[in-house]
């Protein structure tokens, strides 16, 4: 009975661990990385605190409308008695007369109202645009740094299929090693060339090895940059070719204008507008409505009913700016010009933009261009190793005119899997001049 249940039980353990591993390495495709990536990404959770900030911001400035109420309030506790001394100018005698208490209180109550201030209206008018100059921002970050994983995540799928193309490479290479061997032990070809097959079958290998080794490096980055564990295991499912190809790209410049850093500095150049307007109105007078109520009371025995005054006022306040001592002049001119300096920015960056879109064009027409070079270079690559296949089973071929054929075949399909890479870049780089990168 109790070996039965040792049983059992090793047999749910293990089936435990296998349902374990699998749950481990979970399939991912771009969408579902980038997805990970959007969500994780510790520079885009820091943007959106950023988003957070200016919304409070937005807050703060509105609120400048709403009224302000403050209370006040102290108790005094004299130590002292102050006298009043009055002579009468008949008899001589003096009078002695207490003017001050043991016990004051004081307690007041103001309630402000701004009615007009062109200070609060351009901090409103700002708040609201760095509102917007947040969300703007967190797409710029997201724009790039989804183009950065996606170019990261293709890299990773290059060498992920060039270590099927090494593998198979390596294969080839075995496989003429067992084909010379057999040869050999028929008498038909030498010793030195049966040493000279093995060789080349092993200077396969550390070409393999260094490719493994790179796609576990290129994992890690991407496990990095969307903020997964690197004990984490993940498997990646795309392959190169799986883009759509368009034998002509026609791109509207005109579009780069929808470009984050551009909508970014854009929206600076409306803060900085108003930061001028608000500098012009210096002089404007500010108006403000205010209402208060104060409370004083004096006496010994803390019974300030009996000797207290009370107080309730309005106030319409207007004041108006006469001379800052050329203060204002400055920060005028220091507006302007921090205007200028955006605009500039903006130019020179659409300039940039512009000739990173040219020059992303010409690499995807290149890169469709060179995909079929490469494909009809790899279909006679492969019908060329079939040949010297037949031809090495008769002992015909020597391995180094094999390994030549074979190498040619292996440049051939990395120099195809290094073009659809180039087309992945290209295409993603157009996005995200573009801005339209999701």
């Amino acid at each position: 009975m109790i070996n039965n249940f040792q049983i059992v039980t090793k047999i749910t353990v293990g089936l435990f661990l296998i349902f374990s591993t699998t749950l481990k390495a979970q399939e991912l495709d771009l969408k579902s990385y980038i997805d990970l990536v959007k969500n994780n990404n510790l520079d885009l959770k820091q943007a959106n605190y950023q988003i957070k900030s200016s919304k409070e911001d937005k807050k703060i400035a509105r609120s400048l409308w709403l009224p302000s109420v403050s209370l006040e309030g102290f108790y005094q506790r004299d130590f002292n008695k102050n006298y009043l001394f009055i002579s009468d100018e008949f008899d001589g005698s003096i009078t002695q007369l207490r003017t001050n208490f043991n016990n004051s209180v004081d307690f007041s109550s103001t309630i402000t109202q701004v009615l007009y201030d062109s200070d609060v209206i351009a901090s409103l008018k700002i708040a609201k645009l760095a509102d917007e100059l947040s969300l703007i921002n967190i797409e710029q970050a997201q724009n790039e740094i989804i183009t950065q994983a996606s170019i990261l995540y293709w890299q990773a799928i290059l060498v992920k299929e060039s270590i099927a193309v090494l593998e198979e490479d390596a294969n080839l290479a075995k496989l003429q090693f067992n084909q010379i061997e057999s040869v050999y032990k028929k008498g038909a070809v030498s010793k030195l060339e049966l040493y000279q097959a093995e060789a080349l079958y092993k200077e396969t290998l550390p070409a393999l090895n260094k490719a493994k080794k790179q796609y576990n490096s290129l994992l890690n980055e991407l496990k990095t940059i969307a903020n997964i564990d690197l004990t984490e295991e993940f498997v990646l499912v795309d392959n190169l070719e799986s883009i759509t190809v368009n034998v002509q790209l026609s791109v509207n410049s005109d579009k780069i204008n929808n470009q984050p850093h551009l909508q970014s500095l854009k929206k600076e150049i409306e803060i900085s507008e108003v930061n001028i307007k608000s500098k012009k109105r210096f002089w404007y007078p500010k108006l403000n409505l205010v209402t208060g109520y104060n409370y004083i009371g004096q006496d010994n025995r803390f019974n300030f009913n009996n000797n207290k005054n009370k107080l309730f006022f309005g106030q319409l306040r207007l004041s108006i700016p006469v001379f800052s001592g050329g203060k204002n002049k400055a920060e005028l001119a220091k507006a302007q010009i921090e205007k200028d300096v955006i605009q500039v920015k903006f130019q020179q960056k659409k300039a940039e933009f512009l000739k990173q879109l040219h020059t992303a064009q010409i690499d995807y027409n290149s890169a469709i261009e060179n995909i079929d070079i490469r494909k009809s270079t790899v279909a006679l690559n492969q019908k060329e190793i079939a040949i010297y296949n037949k031809q090495l089973h008769l002992g015909v071929v020597t391995p180094i005119d094999y390994k030549e054929v074979r190498l040619r075949l292996l440049q051939s399909k990395l120099e195809l899997l290094n073009d659809y890479l180039e087309l992945h870049i290209a295409s993603l780089q157009i996005k995200r001049i573009l801005g339209t990168i999701k």
